[in-house]
């Protein structure tokens, strides 16, 4: 059976290959704030339905899903900012202004699978046999989830942010390379129907204000030189 993208040389690992029963298992401290960016037609929703999405991880059959992130900046970066990381990266005022940032709190422990860098070593895999693949290989990368989800009574998965690296390499004379390598960027996606009362939303900020992009936005764009056009 070959891969869902069709090509031959497709780097992800075959979903059969997954030995469930060594995955490690990663636990969300209950009461922890975490970060959501999202668009805003969503509104104040924690959850984005069932078949909505074309993500790494999502969307899965039957399952609505939420990525989250402990810091803005990640989360952001995983979203609205996620094709902003070329070498000339930009992105545009009407992006911002259809996306919120949303702070939400995990409301008891949640169990996740661990696919950060460390935990993906322990299985001999690398980062690009499955949480750094390029979008066109997300049809695998779901495929994986497919197989992995619920595995232990875990309600997600966690893995190190792929745009944090990016990010950390096309600006490695600058500020941004020591931020986004000493402060690890991971992030996390939560799954319905069976563990939707895990989260609840705090707030919602848009990404415009009146008089513009959010400060959070401008800083953030300044120190990885980004463009907001």
């Amino acid at each position: 059976m070959g891969q869902p993208c069709g090509r031959a040389d497709c780097p992800i690992i075959d979903p059969r290959s997954v030995d469930r029963r060594a995955l490690r298992v990663h636990t969300i401290a209950g009461g922890s704030e975490h970060f959501r960016a999202t668009h805003r037609r969503f509104d104040a929703n924690t959850f984005t339905p069932a078949g909505v999405g074309n993500g790494r991880f999502s969307p899965l059959e039957g399952r609505g899903h939420t990525y989250v992130a402990r810091q803005r900046s990640a989360a952001l970066l995983e979203s609205v900012f996620h094709e902003a990381s070329g070498p000339n990266p930009r992105i545009y005022r009407s992006q911002l202004a259809d996306h919120q940032i949303v702070r939400l709190h995990v409301v008891d422990p949640v169990r996740v699978l661990d696919l950060r860098d460390p935990a993906l070593a322990e299985l001999g895999l690398e980062r690009s046999q499955l949480t750094a693949a390029n979008p066109v290989h997300y049809p695998c990368t779901r495929s994986v989830a497919e197989r992995i989800v619920g595995t232990k009574g875990t309600a997600g998965l966690v893995w190190t942010s792929r745009q944090g690296s990016l990010h950390a390499e096309r600006n490695r004379d600058g500020l941004a390379a020591e931020v986004l390598r000493h402060d690890s960027l991971d992030v996390a996606v939560f799954y319905t129907p069976d563990h939707s009362g895990l989260i609840e939303m705090i707030d919602a900020e848009p990404l415009m204000q009146a008089d513009g992009p959010s400060r959070f936005v401008v800083e953030l764009a300044n120190l990885l030189r980004i463009a907001i056009l």
